[in-house]
């Protein structure tokens, strides 16, 4: 029986959920899986009944009080450096421990440099191959390096960061492919080296949409805790007091806290629920999803025809540049946090009265509705074994 390693970056859920779809497709073509996380990776994986080898903190960006990014803080932080060589050392302990058939790196380079130092087979997963630094670098640091000098700070950054990724004999990028990419801004422009090996499966999903048409707005908001945090306080402050005109839908809040499934009734029209266990119902119902614009809730909500309201994480550039594609394709609108008391209900009634959005998103559904998206993956998984 082959045996197949594979390892999700920690930081949120999104990496961990679609692993774990990976997972489910692997072991029906018959492989033994071993897992290897941290963070809320290792939660996610660990209530779903997976066994995980890690556990303790993934390496996270620092974050400001709007749960922006705090790039220079996270720089001067000295302890991230000797927890990444500590991370590599772990990981390759535990591949030699196992001696998979094939090593699959969701999005962690520390898994990656360890099986690239033993010669294991290995497939990288990926949405974000390269950075887009300089937003995060900060408005008057960017003035104090002038616009060319950040822009070199980004490019010198990427280079190391593809060529990493380009160690791998595969590389999966768990997108649609051009020009329907979610993840557009982070997918062009790249090393030959790494789109000679680089494939477009589509999203690490099968979806479960049902045709059963519902009056609810869907607020699902995904990310570390820290990300999170911000927007549920705002949302909870405004929500409850829903205008007159919007009264007959359902407002359905996920705080996306697996740990718990705590419902609360803010008001006839407002549930929050700390996890959805049963999203594809949800999904199926919704006329609308808001979210924090990670990629994986977004081709969730595409692949049930779902328009789009997304808020994302301030100076979170992967987030910021998938709700601008998004917006640009014409399937939802981009909200800035900042505008979210003032446009949340304006932007809301938009996507509910014009229908071209709805149109948009059910085109994008047809078009991807035969795809085998992990179909796709596993052949690429096991094209470099054989």
């Amino acid at each position: 029986m082959l045996r197949a390693y594979i390892s999700p970056l920690g930081i949120g859920y999104g990496h961990a959920s679609r692993c774990a779809n990976l997972a489910d497709r692997l072991m029906e073509e018959g492989f033994s899986v071993y897992f290897s996380a941290r963070g809320d990776a290792y939660s996610y994986l660990k209530a779903s009944k997976f066994e995980v080898l890690g556990g303790g903190d993934e390496i996270l960006w620092k974050s400001k009080e709007d749960g922006s990014p705090d790039f220079w803080g996270t720089l001067k932080d000295p302890s991230i450096l000797r927890e990444f060589i500590s991370q590599i050392l772990e990981e390759k302990k535990n591949l030699e421990a196992i001696s998979p058939d094939v090593v699959v790196s969701d999005s962690r380079l520390q898994t990656l440099i360890a099986s690239e130092y033993l010669g294991l087979p290995t497939v990288s997963v990926l949405n974000q191959p390269k950075l887009l630094l300089h937003p995060l670098i900060g408005r008057w640091r960017r003035e104090i390096l002038g616009k060319s000098l950040a822009k070199k700070v980004e490019f010198i950054v990427n280079s190391m960061i593809t060529r990493f990724w380009a160690v791998s004999q595969a590389t999966i990028v768990a997108d649609f492919p051009p020009p329907f990419s979610i993840s557009k801004y982070h997918t062009s422009g790249l090393p030959k080296a790494l789109m000679d090996r680089l494939v477009f499966s589509g999203p690490l999903i099968e979806p479960k949409c049902g045709e059963e048409e519902g009056d609810i707005v869907l607020i699902m908001i995904s990310g570390p805790e820290a990300e999170r945090k911000p927007l549920i306080s705002e949302l909870l402050d405004f929500i409850k007091e829903v205008p007159e005109d919007l009264r007959g839908l359902e407002f359905v809040i996920s705080l996306g806290d697996p740990g718990d499934l705590k419902v609360e009734k803010l008001s006839d029209r407002v549930t929050t629920y700390s996890w959805l266990p049963n999203k594809w119902d949800f999904l199926s119902k919704a006329k609308v999803v808001v979210s924090r614009a990670g990629h994986t809730i977004i081709s969730e909500a595409l692949l049930c025809g779902k328009p789009l309201l997304l808020i994302p994480v301030p100076g979170q550039t992967e987030k910021i540049e998938n709700a601008k594609n998004v917006q640009e394709l014409g399937l939802g609108i981009n909200l800035d946090q900042e505008k979210i008391k003032k446009d949340f209900f304006n932007h809301l009634r938009t996507l509910l009265e014009d229908d071209g959005f709805s149109k948009r998103a059910m085109e994008f559904r047809k078009r991807f509705s035969d795809w085998d998206f992990l179909g796709r993956a596993v052949g690429v998984i096991e094209s470099v074994i054989y």
